[in-house]
């Protein structure tokens, strides 16, 4: 067994956290993955030995290193040991398409792929340096120029090696509006504050055990595995075959903290698994990436009566996560005319504003767009600077003078109480014959009416530029057309309610569980050529 360095590590390497329990409570569960549980000084093991491979292979650290091996041992060594040897992360996930995969593997100038078998397939032709990092005596790839006896001959690191706050710990991809992914690029400085934010608003300890239900491509994660880890407590990963219905998993291991999109509850409503009380164990529960619904909501506390319920904001450029609303079953704590929770107070890491189109600063009760500053805000744009700049603006602030801010396109509002409101996309309000429609009023709405969670309603057709109507998707609903009609035009003006609308079993998701936009909007392209 590794036997790992005793001496001070540098507590600025995100894998320090778990490095420090490894040494003082090495038997503790760490890890949940395949079937079988791993203590810290069993992960530690295989971490110390990837991370001296890499370190070996690339001394100078700080470069990005892509890790293909979604929900596997090899996901979990392999991202702790990019950070142990020095280096960032770059989660690729094998599910997107290859041309996608290839633009992001090409941007993120990424000098060396962690795979497993599965994720390695779509690798051959690429000429980079490609392993599987629990199985070191089988280099993978054509393009691999590890053997044999370079991985066996490598000594184990023993503790992480020192970095700055500023160096990057992980680059994300986000579907960007040009069609072109965009890369963000959080620094360890990022990342720590985030989490001493979380650990302040959540007070984790060492018994919790966290889910792993969040794909690595996804910021979510980020709290999932640190936040955990940071307090010596366990992540359970959830099975691909339970993802869709992990009711019985949260049960079978006793899961304390859930966090994921809300489509995790209507899919387990769907299948009636949120029976009252069915999930006892759950203390913490929180949700991000779509507005949560009130009724789903109340769904989710009548099956975890004894957890927090909280309604989390936060963009990738802003580390995930910066504000939060625990559900009161209250109207306090809803958005009003919306159906769906407030976005809350910010953590403490972070100040939220509310700017208008000249990036003024906005008093309580004032519409505009949403802005976030404080030290979880990323660098910006990986090799964008344009884009960066555009988007990460230093304005003057009445308190805290010249900051700099990201602005996030969401229009919202704060209350007087201090609470922000989420009212929608910047491109999402629109007009229609000179008339303004906010699309999240309308599917507001139209949710309402048939029931249903999966509503996506789009100005379309768009012409020179002018929308010409509204088209509405919605999913497993069995209302009919003109029944719909009928009760939409007692709560809405007609000029509001859409002329086309298209009911469809479900509604296609990202890999994120977030309704697929992108993916209707091109249907939508595809029929009109």
């Amino acid at each position: 067994m590794t036997k790992l360095q005793h001496e001070i590590a540098p507590q600025n390497n995100l894998s320090f956290d778990f490095y420090r329990h490894a040494l003082s409570q090495p038997d503790n569960l760490a890890l949940w993955v395949d079937g079988r549980s791993w203590s810290y000084a069993e992960l530690a093991e295989q971490v110390t030995t990837v991370a001296g491979r890499l370190s070996a292979r690339f001394p100078e650290g700080g470069l990005n290193i892509g890790i293909m091996a979604n929900r596997s041992l090899e996901a979990y060594v392999s991202l702790l040991a990019v950070l142990w040897s020095g280096n960032a992360y770059v989660p690729l996930n094998p599910k997107l398409p290859q041309t996608y995969l290839r633009t992001i593997i090409e941007r993120s100038e990424v000098v060396c792929i962690l795979a497993n078998q599965p994720g390695s397939e779509l690798l051959d032709d690429l000429s980079r340096d490609i392993f599987c990092p629990v199985k070191p005596h089988t280099p993978i790839g054509k393009g691999s120029s590890f053997t044999t006896n370079d991985l066996a001959a490598v000594r184990p690191l023993s503790a992480p090696v020192a970095v700055s706050l500023e160096q990057t710990a992980y680059l994300m991809f986000t579907s960007g509006s040009t069609g072109t992914p965009k890369g963000v690029a959080a620094t360890v400085g990022n990342v720590a504050h985030f989490l001493n934010a979380t650990q302040e608003r959540y007070q984790l300890t060492p018994e919790d055990r966290f889910s792993q239900y969040n794909e690595l491509t996804w910021d979510p994660s980020i709290f999932d595995l640190f936040s955990a880890w940071k307090v010596g407590a366990s992540v359970h990963v959830v099975p691909a075959p339970q993802m869709l219905a992990p009711a019985h998993f949260i049960r079978a291991q006793k899961l304390s903290v859930w966090y994921s999109g809300p489509v995790a509850i209507s899919l387990l409503d769907q299948m009636r698994q949120l029976r009252a009380e069915s999930l006892p164990t759950l203390k913490l529960s929180l949700f991000i990436g779509e507005s949560l619904l009130e009724v789903a909501a109340e769904t989710w506390q009548t099956a975890a009566p004894q957890s927090l319920i909280e309604n989390v904001y936060g963009p990738t450029e802003a580390t995930g996560g910066c504000t939060g609303q625990p559900y009161t079953r209250t109207s306090a704590c809803l958005t009003p005319q919306r159906g769906y929770m407030a976005i809350g107070t910010p953590y403490s890491c972070c100040h939220v504003e509310i700017v208008d189109t000249q990036n003024n600063f906005l008093p309580a009760g004032e519409i505009g767009e949403i802005a976030i500053s404080g030290p979880i805000v990323t660098p910006g744009y990986w090799r964008a600077p344009q884009l960066t700049e555009q988007a990460f603006p230093t304005l003057e602030h009445p308190q805290l003078g010249q900051t700099r801010w990201y602005l996030t396109g969401d229009i919202g509002k704060r209350d007087t109480g201090g609470s922000f409101h989420f009212l929608g996309r910047r491109d999402n309000q629109i007009k229609l014959r000179s008339l303004r429609i906010e699309l999240e009023e309308v599917e507001h709405h139209i949710r309402a009416a048939t029931k249903s969670s999966e509503v996506a309603v789009f100005a379309w057709p768009v012409e020179h530029g002018v929308t010409q109507g509204l088209l509405a998707f919605i999913g497993g609903s069995e209302i009919d057309n003109p029944s719909l009609r009928r009760t939409l035009s007692s709560q809405m003006p007609n000029y509001m309610i859409p002329a086309k609308f298209r009911f469809l079993p479900a509604l296609p998701r990202n890999a994120n569980g977030k309704i697929d936009r992108n993916a209707l909007r091109a249907q939508l392209e595809l029929e009109a050529r």
